[in-house]
């Protein structure tokens, strides 16, 4: 069964407004580069967001479709998060 992000975004917003949210602070506070690991584990354990109708806080194989999505709304962004290839 192959992921859906469009309705994983749509259920839990609030994480993706929060990923957002953290990546421009660190990008207006000067960093052109980051991991976005990075950011999804500080909302982890700094925060009490968690998915909808899931057994995880905030599961880390949604990283990668969260960094395209920042870079895809944020095009002048582009390259901030290294990307690899998805399986």
């Amino acid at each position: 069964m192959k992921f859906d992000f469009e309705t994983w975004i749509k259920d839990n917003h609030h994480i993706w407004k929060a990923f957002e949210e953290q990546a421009l602070l660190i990008y207006q506070r000067g960093h052109r580069h980051y991991s976005a690991r990075t950011i999804v584990e500080f909302l982890r354990h700094h925060s009490a967001l968690a998915e909808i109708d899931s057994e995880w806080k905030i599961n880390d194989h949604i990283t990668p479709h969260l960094a395209r999505r920042f870079m895809k709304d944020y095009p002048h962004m582009n390259g901030f998060f290294e990307l690899r290839s998805m399986k």
